[in-house]
């Protein structure tokens, strides 16, 4: 587990590659950045891996890590992402929602 990071963000994703910048912004915008963001891509045959590569390429104030892998269904990405995330809490973030500004914040008051 990684010290600094407190919260795994986790987002399975299958064909949902228009869908995911609206998350990424979210994630962006937080009022704290002590979390690593995870997305597996469970698959996808749209422009998903290209979407998160430029990404990979930006300057972000959290870890992104992205995981591409054979259609297995989104409970076995879950316990992938589980097996990988270094946050002491986890959290699912589905790749058609996104988060207030100060979501990441109230989550880890919340656990505290």
């Amino acid at each position: 587990m990684n010290k600094s990071i407190t919260l795994t963000v986790f987002t399975p994703s299958y064909n949902r590659g228009h869908l995911l910048n609206r998350l990424y912004t979210s994630l962006q915008q937080q009022s704290v950045n002590c979390f690593e963001w995870i997305i597996i891509d469970d698959g996808s045959t749209d422009n998903t891996e290209d979407i998160i590569k430029q990404w990979l390429k930006e300057k972000t104030t959290f870890p992104i890590r992205y995981i591409k892998k054979q259609n297995g269904g989104k409970a076995r990405a879950i316990n992938d992402g589980v097996r990988l995330a270094q946050g002491k809490y986890f959290f699912i973030v589905d790749s058609d929602d996104y988060l207030s500004t100060d979501a990441i914040e109230c989550l880890i008051k919340w656990f505290s």
